[in-house]
C-alpha cells in the first residue's frame, strides 16, 4: 500500500510540476502575445500606385486614404451625424453675411517632430498646397477666398485672405459668401502640416507618423505616441502597394492582409457567395458617380435638351451593373447621391425605358436614329471603362443610334477633357468634400467652366439658386431646399448621362475591429485595433501552418 501510495504520488507531483511549468509559460507567451498585439503592424494592401503624399499632389485614393494616416485637416467629416465635427480646430462661426469665416484651434497640439501647432502654420500650410497643387479642382477651392486669384497670377506673395489673428485663431474672407468651405476643409488640399521642416514628407498631426518608403511600393508608419485624441492602438501600418488586383487578393486569401482596399470586379459575386469571405466584405455606396458627360455646346447636343433626355431613358443601367459590373454599383437617378445630406429619395430622374426613348428621339428630330451623325464616345483606356462603354453603344445601337468607341490614354485624355474637345465622354466624380455643393456648383455653375464643368452647361437660372445656396449660413435647411431645386432643373435639362453611384469593395482579416469606411472611401486610422485571435482559430493556424 505504501509502495502503491509512493508510485501515484510521483507522478502526480511530476504533474503537478509540468502545469506550474506549464502555467508558467502560458503566463509568458500571454505577455508576449499581448506586447505583440500591442505593437503589431496593420497590414494594408493598396492596389494602384502612390506618387506622392504631400497633401497638395495627392490625385488618387490610394494616396489619400495612405496619406490620411499621417496628416489631417481643422474639421472632418461623421459620418453618424452627416455633418462637419472639428479635429485641430475647437470651434468656427461665420459672420452674419457669410464673407468670412472665423476658426479657433485646439491648444497643445503638434506635430510629429514636437512642433506646436499655430495659426501661422495652417496659413502656410495652404498657401504653400496652393502653389505647387496641379489639380483645377484643387486651386478652384481657394478662389473664393480673397487674394487667391492675385497670388495665383504671382501679384502677391501671400492668400491676404487668410488672416492669422493670433495663435489659436484664423479668419478667412471670401470674395463671395461660401457656406460650403466649411465642409471643403476637409480634403486634403487643406490638411496641415509643418512646412518649416524640409524632410518627406513633411510632419503631420495625425495618428501615424512616417517611418519608411520602398520604392513607392512598401510604406512604413509608426503610431504617434503623443497623438492628440489618445494614443493609437495600433503598432504601426505596413502597407503594400500592388499593381494588380488579382495579385493583392492572392495576398488576402494567404493571410498576409488585415485590409485589402481594393478587389477584382470578377471576385465579387464569389466573395458574396461564400459563407467565411462575406463576413469579412465591406461593401457599401460612397460619394462617387459614373456617368457620360455631353458638352452642351457641341452638336449634335447643343440646345437639344430632348436627345439628352432621349439617351438617358435609352440605357438599362441595372444590366450594366448585374452582366458587367458584378453587381458592385448602384443605379444612378440623381446628381447628389444616396447617403448624403440633400439626397432626394423621390426624384425621379431617368430610368430605362425605351418606348420614351424612341418618342424623344423622333421629337429632337431623329427618327429610330435616321439624320443623327455617328456618336463618338471617348474614354481613358481602362479594361473596366471599356466594356461599360460597349455596353452602352449596343443598347443605344438598339434605337439606330450608331456610336463609335475611341478609348485615349490618360494624360492625353485629361487634356482633351479639360480643353472640353470631347462631345461625349466618360466621367467618374468623386466628392471633393461631403456636401451636395461638391457635385452642383463644382460641375454645373457656369463659373465652373473649364474648370471642373467639362459639359460647358450655362444655366442663369441654377447658377442665381447655387449663389444663394452658398450665401444660405444660417440655415442649413434652406441651403439643402435651394441645391434641391437647383438640381432638379439640372436634372430637366441632362447635360449627361447619370449611370451609376460607385460602391466601395474592401476586405478585413477576422481580427481587425472598428475598422469603418465611410461615404467619402475613408478610414479613421485611429479608432482601427487588432482583436487576440480565439484558442480555436490559434489552433487551426497552426494545424494550417502543418499542412504547408
Amino acid at each position: 500500500m505504501t509502495i502503491t501510495v509512493q508510485r501515484i504520488g510521483f507522478p502526480l507531483a511530476i504533474l503537478g510540476l509540468f502545469l506550474l511549468i506549464g502555467g508558467f509559460i502560458y503566463m509568458i507567451n500571454q505577455a508576449a502575445y499581448t506586447t505583440n498585439l500591442d505593437s503589431r503592424n496593420l497590414s494594408i494592401a493598396l492596389v494602384g500606385s502612390i506618387d506622392s503624399l504631400a497633401p497638395a499632389l495627392i490625385d488618387s485614393h490610394e494616396e489619400r486614404i495612405l496619406a490620411s494616416a499621417m496628416y489631417e485637416g481643422l474639421v472632418y467629416y461623421d459620418e453618424e451625424s452627416r455633418s462637419i465635427k472639428p479635429m485641430i480646430a475647437s470651434d468656427w462661426r461665420y459672420s452674419a453675411d457669410g464673407k468670412s469665416l472665423t476658426i479657433n484651434i485646439k491648444r497643445n497640439l503638434k506635430f510629429h517632430n514636437g512642433k506646436a501647432i499655430k495659426a501661422s502654420d495652417i496659413k502656410a500650410s495652404w498657401e504653400n498646397s496652393f502653389s505647387i497643387t496641379k489639380e483645377w479642382s484643387n486651386i478652384s477651392m481657394f478662389l473664393s477666398i480673397q487674394g487667391s486669384q492675385e497670388r495665383l497670377d504671382g501679384k502677391t506673395a501671400d492668400i491676404s485672405g487668410i488672416q492669422v489673428i493670433n495663435n489659436s485663431t484664423i479668419k478667412i474672407g471670401f470674395n463671395q459668401a461660401n457656406a460650403a468651405f466649411i465642409y471643403m476643409l476637409t480634403n486634403p488640399i487643406f490638411w496641415v502640416y509643418d512646412t518649416d521642416d524640409k524632410v518627406e514628407p513633411a510632419p503631420g498631426s495625425g495618428p501615424y507618423k512616417f517611418k519608411e518608403n520602398k520604392d513607392n511600393r512598401n510604406f512604413l508608419f509608426e503610431r504617434n505616441e503623443k497623438y492628440h485624441r489618445g494614443i493609437p492602438a495600433l503598432g504601426g501600418i505596413q502597407t503594400q502597394v500592388f499593381t494588380g488586383g488579382s495579385e493583392a487578393f492572392e495576398a488576402y486569401q494567404a493571410g498576409k492582409i488585415d485590409y485589402l482596399d481594393s478587389l477584382p470586379l470578377n471576385q465579387l459575386n464569389n466573395i458574396k457567395e461564400n459563407v467565411q469571405y462575406k463576413k469579412m466584405l465591406i461593401d457599401k455606396p460612397v460619394f462617387s458617380t459614373y456617368m457620360i458627360g455631353f458638352n452642351v455646346n457641341k452638336e449634335p447636343f447643343a440646345g437639344n435638351y430632348l436627345l439628352r433626355r432621349a439617351l438617358n431613358y435609352a440605357i438599362d443601367r441595372n444590366l450594366i451593373i448585374d452582366e458587367v459590373l458584378g453587381g458592385s454599383y448602384r443605379a444612378a437617378n440623381s446628381v447628389v447621391p444616396l447617403g448624403m445630406v440633400g439626397y432626394q429619395r423621390d426624384m425621379r430622374g431617368y430610368t430605362y425605358d425605351p418606348q420614351k426613348a424612341q418618342e424623344l428621339l423622333e421629337e429632337a428630330g431623329y427618327p429610330l436614329g435616321e439624320g443623327l451623325p455617328q456618336l463618338v464616345l471617348t474614354y481613358n483606356e481602362d479594361e473596366g471603362h471599356r466594356i461599360i462603354a460597349e455596353s452602352v453603344a449596343a443598347q443605344l445601337a438598339e434605337l439606330g443610334i450608331k456610336v463609335q468607341l475611341q478609348p485615349m490614354e490618360w494624360d492625353y485624355y485629361k487634356k482633351q477633357l479639360n480643353q472640353m474637345n470631347l462631345s461625349l465622354f466618360r466621367l467618374e466624380w468623386l466628392a471633393d468634400y461631403p456636401d451636395p455643393d461638391s457635385f452642383l456648383y463644382s460641375m454645373f455653375h457656369s463659373s465652373k467652366v473649364g474648370i471642373s464643368n467639362y459639359f460647358n452647361y450655362h444655366n442663369s437660372q441654377v447658377d442665381k439658386i447655387l449663389d444663394a445656396s452658398r450665401e444660405e449660413v444660417k440655415s442649413q435647411q434652406e441651403r439643402i431646399k435651394l441645391m434641391n431645386r437647383a438640381e432638379e432643373i439640372i436634372i430637366d435639362d441632362a447635360p449627361c448621362l447619370w449611370l451609376f453611384q460607385s460602391t466601395a469593395a474592401k476586405m478585413i482579416g477576422k481580427n481587425v475591429a472598428s475598422l469603418q469606411v465611410n461615404s467619402m472611401e475613408m478610414i479613421d486610422w485611429y479608432e482601427v485595433k487588432l482583436l487576440k485571435p480565439s484558442l480555436d482559430e490559434e489552433s487551426q493556424g497552426t494545424a494550417e501552418e502543418q499542412k504547408v
